[in-house]
C-alpha cells in the first residue's frame, strides 16, 4: 500500500467516525509532506476525540512512511492545501480533475435578470 492509498484509508475511516468533517487532500512532493485541510474548523478545533484519532494516525503514518510526513491544518494555517488531490466529504470521494473538466456556468450571461431592476439591492 502506498502512502497516498494509507491516508486515504486513515481519512475514509475517520470520516465514518466524524460525518461532519470535510478532508482536502494534497501533496507536496518538493516538501514529501501530505497535508490535509480539515474543514470546519470550529470543530477540528474543538473535537477532543477526534484530535486523539488525528494523532494515532499521524503516529503510525509517521512510523510506517518515513521520511515522508503528515499534516492536518484549517483554513487558516499557514500551511495550504490550495489544490486538493481529492476531497473526501460525507462517504463521497471526489477527484478534482473530473468536478473541474465537469462543472458548467448556466445562466450567468442574462445579469440584468439577476439583479433585478435595484443594482444596490446586494450591496447593502
Amino acid at each position: 500500500m502506498s502512502s497516498k492509498e494509507y491516508i486515504k484509508a486513515g481519512l475514509q475511516k475517520l470520516l465514518k467516525l466524524y460525518p461532519q468533517f470535510t478532508f482536502f487532500y494534497q501533496f507536496d512532493e518538493i516538501a514529501n509532506l501530505h497535508m490535509v485541510q480539515v474543514e470546519p474548523k470550529n470543530e477540528f478545533e474543538s473535537n477532543k476525540a477526534y484530535q486523539n484519532d488525528e494523532a494515532d494516525l499521524t503516529f503510525d503514518f509517521d512510523n510506517l512512511f518515513f521520511p515522508e510526513s503528515i499534516v492536518f491544518v484549517s483554513e487558516n494555517s499557514l500551511i495550504r492545501v490550495d489544490s486538493p488531490e481529492f476531497i473526501l466529504e460525507n462517504y463521497t470521494s471526489f477527484v478534482m480533475d473530473d468536478v473541474l473538466l465537469n462543472y458548467n456556468y448556466v445562466g450567468i450571461k442574462d445579469v440584468e435578470y439577476l439583479s433585478g431592476e435595484n443594482n444596490y439591492a446586494l450591496a447593502a
